[in-house]
């Protein structure tokens, strides 16, 4: 009786999502893989000519076998461990073709969340410091981009062009490798500084915090952001 209710599920869960076929997609970001960022994404057909899409993702550089220790490293760093972030985005799509599949140029408003993690090493005045860094970003733009399906079943979207603004939160705490007592940590704020000298607009909203155990710097900012590359996946 079990196995016969269990066959008559599946059945229905057939017939629906037949009855309702091209109306979601399921796609894998195909580019961004090859940048170490792994991701999935769902989007859901809401009418003839707009779609809604959600994407999840989690991003390790160092497996990137284009992105090296140095590449994501600020100069006068050295990178000791990348724990890789977690982000994700939201769109709502307008689609040009108004076909009752979700193909064709559409143009995508978008919001997106990204943290990341890493630390590094620094030396200033011969003593080695731990940096402990974080990064959290928020991002709002738009994107244009082409959808195909092919056999009613492939998906390939190419997103072109996409562009908006960042909002950055950056935050790095110093700690010295070998812990030194009474060590002064206000006395390496100017070299902390020295990071981002080639960029006034940078070294100007830097934030030093100094306690008796470490050194926290916080950089808020924004920068525009862009968005490229193709995911492809299933159509049902």
């Amino acid at each position: 009786m079990i196995r016969i209710n269990f066959i008559s599920v599946l059945i229905l869960t057939f017939i629906s999502v037949t009855a309702f076929a091209q109306d979601n997609n399921i796609k894998l970001g195909f580019s961004d893989a090859f940048l170490g960022h792994l991701n999935l994404s769902y989007e859901k057909m809401v009418n003839e000519k707009n779609t809604f899409q959600v994407k999840i993702g989690y991003w390790q550089p160092t497996i990137s076998p284009f992105i090296d220790d140095e590449t994501i490293s600020p100069e006068a760093f050295t990178l000791k461990e990348s724990n890789g972030g977690l982000n994700t985005s939201v769109e709502y799509r307008f689609y040009m073709s108004g076909n009752t599949t979700p193909t064709g140029i559409y143009l995508a408003p978008y919001l997106r969340y990204f943290s990341q993690s890493a630390l590094f090493s620094d030396q200033i005045d011969g003593k080695a410091f731990d940096v402990d860094t974080r990064l959290n970003t928020v991002g709002v733009g738009a994107q244009i981009g082409y959808q195909l399906i092919i056999n009613e079943i492939f998906t390939f979207d190419f997103y072109f062009f996409g562009a908006g603004i960042d909002h950055h939160n950056l935050k790095m705490v110093y700690q010295l490798q070998q812990a030194q007592a009474g060590f002064d940590y206000d006395s390496i704020t100017d070299d902390v500084s020295e990071v981002f000298e080639d960029i006034n607009y940078l070294e100007s909203k830097l934030e030093h915090k100094v306690t008796d155990d470490n050194l926290t710097s916080k950089l808020p900012f924004l920068f525009p952001g862009f968005r490229i590359g193709v995911s492809v996946g299933v159509a049902f």
